[in-house]
């Protein structure tokens, strides 16, 4: 079976700014590091529990000016890389906001 989805180019400054928010989301369970290394892994898998999965969420589109709707077809994306994605493809973000 071929998986027709055209590839989705994100920045690497886009995915270090999401990573941030996911590791104070966790109260620091998880380092950006961590997160960045482990992009393609579903937050649930990491141990990121509902409640940080939403304080993420709030953060993101607080941030960004963005809503999820978790009701949707789409849901919450699973891990950081299918956040960055989602950013991008369905709000057109592309860059990080600068915090100063």
């Amino acid at each position: 079976m071929t998986d027709n989805r055209t590839a989705v180019t994100v920045p690497a400054e886009l995915r270090t700014a999401l990573a941030a928010l996911a590791s104070e989301a966790c109260d620091g369970e998880l380092s950006a590091a961590e997160l960045l290394a482990a992009g393609g892994t579903p937050f649930v898998l990491l141990g990121v529990g509902s409640l940080a999965q939403l304080r993420l969420l709030d953060a993101v589109e607080s941030t960004y000016g963005v809503f999820f709707d978790l009701t949707g077809p789409i849901g919450f994306p699973a891990g950081l890389d299918a956040l960055a994605e989602n950013l991008v493809t369905e709000h057109g973000v592309t860059l990080p906001v600068d915090a100063g």
